[in-house]
């Protein structure tokens, strides 16, 4: 029974003649030793058994040898073959799925011709272990893939380096699936995979059509990689791709794979939601989500139900180490604004933008599309009030999107993000002076310019300082008039405090 296998009973001893299938010799789980008794000499041993176990089988070299080791099943299908070392190497077999019934073989060959050492014993240490949480090999495609704990953990080698059972082997590097079950239900995946010393992982996620849906490729060698938030609309099925972008592997420190399956209440992004049709709703005031991986862009659909005129302010909290860019978009995806005030780890502010009835999309990326932190969230929050009189109702930065102001009225609004400008058009019914009175803000060095009807600039006035008031009066004929507003530099904004623009007859 393979239950016995599971405890190491002694050493063994090979028993010759074993160079075939019929004459095996027989082991369990522990230590073995035998002799290569000429260039040619094939050993093979044979595990009976009928429970599930991860098998794995460690041969020291010896002087003159050069070790290739095979597993095979119950129908003499090769399962796995290692060929990592040379003449004196060890090899190692790991993470092969055992399954009732048996038996299996593992088969030791050396490919020395030259090799004359029949005196020198090597040991070989086979180890069954319990199923629960292991990667289980062949696992190279998605036909043969294991099964991913989930929630859970799940453990596994990057190893051997090269796949020796493919058709070519000049390219052949091992690669791990596994397969994702979802029940039915709304869900967020997060992944973490560990980090392995010499390997450069790099994770896929495919769907059962073999469309690759996710590639996380964040770290370097000896590095993890994470995958937040991934939205799975189940029951479905996913597979799992992992390798080693390096063509690397490890068989002393395992990988491990730790999931967790969250049902999913509104509050998080729900990946992928890379692009306008995948957008996650954003319903409630505030949303949570990562950057991750490198060049990641999360949109979000937001849908304004009431026919009234209401004003949107956005933002963005900051991620240690990323310069966020926010962006609102029409119901195409069309960009409406662009927030790229401020740098890393700080946050970001669109606000004033006149939202009437209808669909738009908010897009959080980084400003480099090389860089992610998969570890830190960002939280994406917003508020709708309705729009009054006196307010400035973006967008209004240009002369066909001026804003109407009455003289005797003033309006508040702000100066941003970088480059803003702000228009607003006004009438005079009869021949006088106008007073323009311009309240101040920090951070800006207001510059107003008055344009008649046909947008002629008549008159050009900056503010003296930074953050200081500006109150200038102009002779004006009857007509149709637009001013505009704007900093002295491109760069200056404020987002926190309100300018007020009043107009006055003399």
């Amino acid at each position: 029974m393979l239950a016995a296998l599971f405890c190491a009973c002694g050493s063994q001893k090979e028993k010759e003649p074993n160079d075939d299938y019929a004459s095996a010799t027989p082991i369990h789980a522990g230590k073995v030793e035998g002799h290569v008794e000429r260039a040619s000499d094939v050993d093979v041993y044979r595990l009976d058994g009928a429970q599930e176990a991860v098998l794995s089988a460690h041969v020291g070299g010896i002087r003159d040898v050069d070790f290739m080791v095979s597993v095979r099943d119950k129908d003499r299908r090769e399962l796995m073959r290692v060929d990592e070392t040379g003449v004196g190497g060890d090899e190692e077999v790991l993470d092969v799925g055992v399954h009732p019934p048996g038996p299996y073989y593992l088969t030791l060959s050396n490919k020395n011709a030259a090799a004359n050492n029949p005196t020198q014993a090597y040991l070989m240490e086979v180890k069954l272990e319990k199923t629960v949480g292991r990667g289980q090999k062949p696992d190279d495609t998605a036909r043969t893939a294991s099964r991913l704990e989930l929630p859970g953990v799940t453990r596994a080698h990057y190893w051997p380096v090269t796949n020796l059972l493919a058709s070519d082997t000049s390219y052949a590097q091992e690669e791990d699936w596994y397969r994702i079950d979802i029940a039915t239900g709304l869900f967020l995946l997060n992944l973490d995979l560990s980090g392995v010393s010499k390997v450069d992982p790099i994770i896929e996620i495919y769907d059962m059509n073999g469309y690759k849906v996710k590639e996380v490729d964040s770290g370097g060698v000896g590095e993890g990689e994470s995958l937040k938030s991934f939205g799975v609309r189940g029951p479905v099925q996913y597979n799992l791709r992992l390798r080693a972008k390096n063509h690397a592997g490890n068989p002393d420190q395992a990988y491990e794979i730790l999931t967790e399956l969250i049902p999913y209440q509104g509050n998080a992004e729900f990946e992928p939601n890379d692009q306008r049709p995948d957008a996650t709703p954003f319903e409630q005031d505030s949303i949570t989500g990562t950057i991750a991986p490198e060049g990641d862009a999360d949109w979000y659909k937001l849908s304004v139900k009431d026919d009234a005129k209401q004003v949107l302010r956005v933002s963005v909290s900051g991620v240690d180490g990323l310069d966020l860019v926010l962006a609102l978009c029409d119901a195409l995806g069309q960009p409406l604004a662009v927030a790229d005030n401020m740098g890393k780890g700080q946050p970001e502010v669109l606000t004033g933008y006149g939202a009437p009835k209808g669909d738009y999309y908010l897009v959080v990326s980084e400003k480099s599309g090389r860089k992610a932190n998969p570890n830190q969230a960002y939280t994406l929050a917003k508020t709708l009030i309705p729009w009054q009189s006196g307010l400035e109702f973006e967008a209004n930065d240009s002369t066909a999107t001026a804003q109407p102001v009455k003289v005797g009225e003033s309006v508040d609004g702000y100066l941003a993000p970088k480059n803003d400008l702000d228009w607003y058009q006004f009438n005079v019914y009869q021949k006088g002076t106008v007073l323009f009175e311009l309240a101040g803000v920090p951070n800006v060095q207001f510059v107003a310019t008055l344009y008649d009807q046909e947008y002629k600039e008549l008159q050009n006035w900056t503010a003296p300082k930074i953050g200081e008031s500006l109150s200038v009066d102009k002779e004006l004929d009857a007509g149709t008039y637009f001013i505009r507003l704007k900093g002295n530099d491109a760069s200056q904004n404020n987002v926190r405090d309100k300018y007020s623009l009043r107009l006055k007859a003399r």
